[in-house]
């Protein structure tokens, strides 16, 4: 009986830790959606409600950001690039810092670019705070292992970040 009981509790404990689990995950897609829109249609001020505090307040405030924004933008739209789709993966890992949620999440973006498209797989990390009623979302193409503590001080080692991989370039056919 004794046992049946420990086996019990222990499947109760596991199920709720893995009911929490796909909760945040589901919590990170559908704040993702709404980040990948803006993305797509060049919303900054919807882009800069998704982006860390602490990122904002770095580059100058809100204002700063939104010009430094729309400065890739511009960038990017001058060199013939437009981006087309944002796709969230599945595999998300996350764990708990202090008083936030920190999640490393696996992203793909397909760029029109001339003469075709780039489709690059990056992460974004993820980050709820206030019991996970607002997520913000860090861009990982800058950071490395050695340098993340300067833009997220409270970063568990225990997430690993991916290695870079490399964009891949599909010809348009003719």
């Amino acid at each position: 009986m004794v046992r049946y009981l420990g086996f019990s509790l222990f499947l109760l404990v596991f199920f709720r830790a893995f009911q929490g689990q796909a909760q945040v995950v589901e919590e990170i897609k559908t704040a993702g959606q709404i980040y990948a829109y803006a993305q797509l249609h060049g919303d900054h001020e919807i882009l800069l409600d998704f982006t860390y505090p602490a990122l904002i307040e770095k580059a100058g405030g809100r204002d700063a950001m939104k010009n430094i924004l729309k400065q890739i933008q511009e960038t990017k739209h001058k060199k013939g690039q437009h981006l087309t789709s944002v796709e969230f993966g599945d595999q998300i890992q996350s764990v708990s810092v202090k008083d936030e949620i920190h999640a490393i999440v696996p992203i793909t973006l397909v760029t029109k670019v001339p003469g075709g498209t780039l489709t690059s797989s990056s992460n974004l990390i993820a980050v709820g705070t206030e019991n996970r009623e607002n997520w913000y979302f860090i861009e990982t193409t800058a950071l490395e292992e050695r340098n993340i503590k300067k833009v997220l001080p409270n970063w568990d080692h225990s997430l690993t970040l991916p290695f870079k991989k490399a964009p891949v370039f599909k010809e348009d056919k003719r």
